[in-house]
């Protein structure tokens, strides 16, 4: 994963989310916070699914956000992915597989991408969980 650099600014009705996030190539972010804080906002901006209104969001040398240079690349053709909690899991499907969706709609091949899943979630400790 190349480095994220990230400052995103963006209202939502009568909240404004405005933070700066820097992720080097290899380093793994918590986003922690009380309820209507922004974390949903924040992710949801990093994978494209809401573009921000002031800023930029760049992975590596590709910039994926940013409003001034009129760039902004839509969410399938961002090398990103997000699992929300439980109402966009596939119910019927292991946690590894939930996880390895978004390669295989990529034309990843299934035991590649449940072996890239299952390294991602032992990488973040939730190996054990992923035959669930």
């Amino acid at each position: 994963m190349s480095a994220l650099d990230a400052r995103v600014k963006v209202q939502q009705g009568t909240f404004t989310l405005d933070v700066s996030v820097q992720i080097a190539t290899g380093e793994v972010l918590a986003v922690l916070g009380p309820n209507a804080a922004g974390k949903t906002t924040l992710l949801r901006c990093l994978a494209g699914l809401l573009p921000i209104d002031e800023g930029h969001i760049t992975l590596g040398d590709v910039v994926l956000d940013d409003p001034a240079a009129r760039v902004f690349v839509p969410a399938e053709r961002r090398p990103v992915g997000v699992v929300f909690q439980d109402y966009l899991l596939f119910p019927n499907l292991r946690v590894v597989d939930n996880v390895a969706f978004g390669l295989r709609t990529r034309g990843v091949r299934r035991g590649a991408a449940r072996a890239r899943a299952l390294e991602e979630l032992t990488r973040a400790g939730l190996g054990e969980v992923a035959s669930r």
